[in-house]
């Protein structure tokens, strides 16, 4: 071997060569990121959007090619590729190719040509015919190939990895599911799937959020604000009062204002108020439980803003009688709206929810009068109420002879205080004694036909723990008195009564 090197003249030393050899230059930085955006082109997600002049004459080139000259039309790999990105391309009223029965025929040909860089089109197509008869189609093609692909295309593998939530009928509820057996939440699909914004209106996921809120049964504030955040970006106003309708029935009427505050405040400024003029238009679609439940959310929020933080402003302690005289009638007030003095707003600085109320809401504004005076707008069945913070009685009016319209954003203390066209006055004296509450209860019952629901009276205040009772409104037996008794009870009891008015001794069961 030596004599060989010798004749030939060759002398390699393996050191000398290895500290002779050319070294890699190091790649500067910004030729680094250049070479991974290059990568991530190649890779990526594979959701890039297409050019849409190029979609338009492959959509109209597919159209209008009869069947029998497709396969020839549509011989290369380029060419399918494109016909892909065009199926879900449409304009005026003409369909996309995925909603007609020539998705068939689209799909055979992407099938003869397949290559995986146009699966992404056609997954983008199932996200957005999801609801129409061919999503059936669509998923299975999308399952076969998922199922058969064994590359390395790190957004293709995570559309394997997630087969279940698309390729079955049920794939949006199965999403759901996992999202709350996994106490994540709706903010984190964008994450968790790895698709572009652009996917956040189609209609897979306004399946994932309808079932979402159908199942989940963790609903606390943090949930509530998810959802309505998720509904906001989705950008679908089928979907939002699909949605909204479930939250609402689930929350129901005893919400706490922290987890209805979303809810308001997102279909307050989309829908208005239920119980304006064209309500029923703003609010279709809306189930009548979810509207009857916001309706009494924001009329407690009406009667607690004006008769506790307006009175409080008004230095006015016998609101409360006011206030709980018509929260017993709550379920029956179908409007209700405080009209306030321009400068109003510095009475409750302090108070952030009232702040809030007022600023979302922009009560009405009221002309005339004194500086301290408000009013506020009831309406219950065919009759309307006018109660005034300060030094004013209550004015009942029929609604056909009403002074003035509901809807105004202005209103003069004339119009709301009109003696000539009362149907009745209500002076609030002996509010201790309930006085007015017993004789105005007793005239909406004869002349309007409506009873309260609960107690008017005040819970007396004691250091002691209370006992756990019921106040019920029952009318004496004696038809020759017929006198409203407040009684206080325990549910499932018997209890003698006799009427102070008429002396009538009487048994009452209870039953709850």
């Amino acid at each position: 071997m030596n004599a060989a090197k010798k004749l030939l003249g060759f002398d390699l030393n393996p050191n000398n060569f290895a500290t002779r050899a050319p070294r890699s230059p190091k790649i500067p930085s910004e030729q680094l990121e250049i070479l991974e955006g290059i990568v991530k082109a190649q890779d990526g997600t594979g959701f890039s959007l297409p050019d849409r002049e190029g979609l338009r004459e492959v959509y109209q080139f597919f159209k209008n090619m009869p069947l029998n000259k497709l396969a020839s039309a549509f011989d290369s790999v380029r060419r399918v590729r494109q016909l892909a990105l065009a199926l879900t391309y449409f304009e005026g009223r003409s369909p996309a190719i995925v909603e007609t029965k020539k998705l068939q025929n689209a799909l055979q040909l992407i099938d003869r040509c397949f290559r995986i860089s146009m699966l992404p089109a056609v997954f983008n197509a199932l996200m957005k015919a999801w609801h129409t008869p061919n999503a059936r189609t669509l998923r299975a093609f999308l399952k076969k190939h998922l199922t058969d692909y064994a590359g390395y295309r790190k957004s293709i593998q995570k559309l394997k990895d997630n087969m279940t939530w698309y390729c079955e009928e049920d794939g949006a509820l199965q999403f759901a599911m996992s999202l709350i057996t996994s106490r994540r939440k709706l903010a984190d699909v964008w994450e968790l799937l790895d698709l572009p914004d652009y996917m956040h209106g189609y209609p897979y996921f306004g399946d994932v959020v309808t079932e979402y809120v159908s199942y989940n049964s963790r609903l606390n504030a943090e949930h509530v604000t998810d959802i309505v955040d998720f509904v906001i970006k989705h950008n679908n106003d089928k979907t939002s009062r699909r949605v909204l309708s479930k939250l609402i029935e689930k929350l129901g009427i005893e919400a706490t204002e922290t987890l209805r505050q979303p809810v308001q405040s997102y279909a307050l400024q989309e829908w208005q108020d239920p119980r304006i003029t064209g309500g029923d238009v703003r609010w279709r679609d809306v189930s009548d439980k979810a509207r009857e439940i916001f309706t009494r959310w924001i009329t407690k929020e009406d009667l607690r803003f004006f008769f506790d933080v307006v009175a409080k402003a008004c230095y006015d302690p016998k609101f409360a009688y006011r206030k709980a005289f018509w929260l017993a009638y709550l379920k029956h007030i179908s409007f209700c709206r405080p009209v306030l003095r321009k400068d109003v707003e510095y009475l409750f600085q302090s108070d952030r929810q009232a702040l809030r109320y007022y600023r979302d809401r922009r009560p009405a504004t009221l002309n005339g009068g004194t500086s301290d005076q408000h009013a506020f707008i009831i309406q219950m069945e065919e009759f309307t109420f006018v109660e005034f913070s300060t030094a004013g009685a209550c004015y009942v009016y029929h609604n056909a002879d009403l002074p003035f319209e509901l809807g105004d954003s202005e209103y003069y203390m004339s119009e709301l205080r009109s003696w000539s066209f009362a149907k009745h006055r209500v002076i609030h004296h002996r509010s201790e004694n309930y006085s007015w509450q017993d004789e105005f209860a007793s005239w909406l019952e004869d002349e309007i036909g409506i009873e309260a629901l609960r107690s008017y009276q005040l819970e007396p205040k004691s250091d002691s723990d209370p006992i756990k009772s019921d106040s019920v409104i029952i009318k004496c037996p004696n038809e020759n008195c017929g006198q409203r008794l407040t009684i206080t009870t325990k549910k499932g009891i018997i209890k003698r009564i006799r009427c102070p008015n008429c002396l009538t001794a009487f048994e009452k069961y209870f039953e709850s």
